[in-house]
Parts: structure tokens; sequence; C-alpha cells
């Protein structure tokens, strides 16, 4: 019996390799149990992947596409397989710009999921992007990709009644979901609820004016124009006043510029009754 409770391998055998470069096999390991039964325990080894959620002006792209083993349109977040030798966050910028067109100034990492934990080795990088240029998408030979454009609101399941009504069905892929959810927990603890979809922009605007005006001095700044950018980017008026802010939130007249997004902001705004 293992007394440390885990799992130990003994040999592998490599039954089947395909996939890009041969890097998914069908593999079977002669494992030991923490009971001490050696068991045969077949599983994928598969190349880690990475889901991007990009937001840009006010939505965020998303990627639809037919999945031969589940004979079946999903849609998701933009990603694919990190190439070897490449770092995850390399990976994430090239297939958001692969997919989308989406070329992300910065990335801030969500953590990993096992989207199969027990059947394969898949290891998902998720991260959230920002301040993007958006260009063509060049995609891989075989691939047939569709890109999307959602609110926040129609991603989010929290917020039920709009999933319902802006998608036919719910976000399929386990990984966008992780990165939706742990986004939408960053998110909240920086602003709290972002506005209704249908929320006009002088109300939105106050709630931008909120965030900009009363920022959190430990938060990340980035996370703080993420969230303008769902509030407000979708209007040509705050996306005019979130391209100035990126250009100058971090130097040395930060402050004067968040102070003059707050300012432009409250003259847009309208105060709760």
């Amino acid at each position: 019996m293992n007394t440390d409770g885990r799992w130990h391998k003994q040999d592998s055998q490599v039954l089947f390799a395909g996939g890009p470069h041969d890097r998914v096999r069908l593999t079977v390991d002669q494992a030991v149990r923490p009971d001490g039964v050696t068991v045969a325990y077949p599983h994928v080894a598969a190349p880690d992947s990475v889901r991007v959620l990009a937001v840009h002006r006010g939505r965020i792209a998303m990627v639809t596409q037919h999945h031969y083993l589940h004979d079946t349109e999903i849609t998701d977040l933009p990603g694919g397989l990190v190439d070897k030798d490449e770092e995850p966050a390399e990976a994430a910028r090239r297939e958001l710009a692969e997919e989308t067109g989406l070329r992300a100034a910065w990335l801030l990492p969500l953590g990993t999921v096992a989207t199969a934990r027990a059947t394969s080795t898949e290891t998902v990088h998720l991260f959230l992007a920002h301040n993007c240029i958006s260009g063509a998408a060049s995609l891989d030979a075989g691939e047939a990709v569709r890109t999307q454009w959602r609110l926040w609101h129609d991603i989010d399941e929290g917020d039920i009644r709009a999933l319902q009504t802006a998608m036919p069905t719910a976000l399929a892929d386990a990984a966008s979901l992780a990165a939706v959810h742990r986004a939408g927990a960053l998110l909240q603890a920086i602003g709290g609820i972002l506005p209704d979809a249908d929320t006009d922009l002088p109300r939105a605007a106050w709630a931008a004016y909120t965030v900009a005006a009363t920022r959190d001095p430990i938060a990340d700044e980035r996370l703080s124009l993420v969230w303008l950018d769902l509030a407000i980017g979708q209007y040509a008026e705050g996306a005019a006043i979130l391209s100035e802010l990126e250009m100058s939130y971090s130097g040395v007249d930060g402050e004067a510029a968040w102070s003059r997004a707050a300012d432009r902001l409250a003259a847009l705004a309208e105060p709760p009754a």
C-alpha cells in the first residue's frame, strides 16, 4: 500500500500517435493505486491548450465551429494547442490573432483547468485579454471558424434571462466557462455587477464613472479598464474615453488620465434616481 495516497506509474505504452506532430497519443500505463494494486490505466496524452477571453469595445470575441467528436457546432472562446517549446501566453496571443484577428496588448492569466482529469492529460491555460487591435484572421488549414461578438450578459450564466434569449444553447466548452466565471469574479471585485445589457448610455456612464473615480489603489488597473470597456465600450463616446485612457493610464500622467476619464464620464452620466 502507498502511504502517500498517490498513484505511481511503473510503465507506459503508446498504442497510437496522431494529430499535430503526433502529439496526441492513446496511451496505457501500468499504475500502482494507493491500495497497492497494479492496474492498466488507459488515457489520452494530449498537449496543453489555451482559451482567451478577449474584451474589445464592450463585447467579447467568441468562435463557432463544427466539432467532429460531438458532431455539432460549438461556440466557445478562441483558443487551441500550445506548440512545442511555446509558452502558454505566447500560444494565447497567437491563437487569438489567428482565429479572430485581434492582437492583444496585454494578457492576464486566469489559471488552469483539467478538462477531463480521469481520461486525458490536457491542461487548459486561461487568459483575459484587453486593449486589442483589430486585424485579419489567419486560420490554419482545415479550420472553418466564424467569429461572433457577444455582450458580457450573453455568456455570463449568472444572468440566466439574458443567456436564454441571446444564445440558442448555453456555452458548451468547460474551459471557456471556467474563464468566464473566473474573470467575472475578478471584475465584480473591481466594480460590482456590470450594468444590464439594456442599460442606456447615461446610466452606464454613471456606473463607469463610479469605478473610474473610486479605484482600489491595490487592484490591477487593467481590470478596471476591462470593467469600463464592458460597461461603456460599445458606445462611441465610451470607446473614445477608453482609447485615451488606455494610452496613458500607466504612465507618469496616470492619475491625471484617470481623473480626465472620470470627468468625461460624469458629463455623460445620469445619476440613479
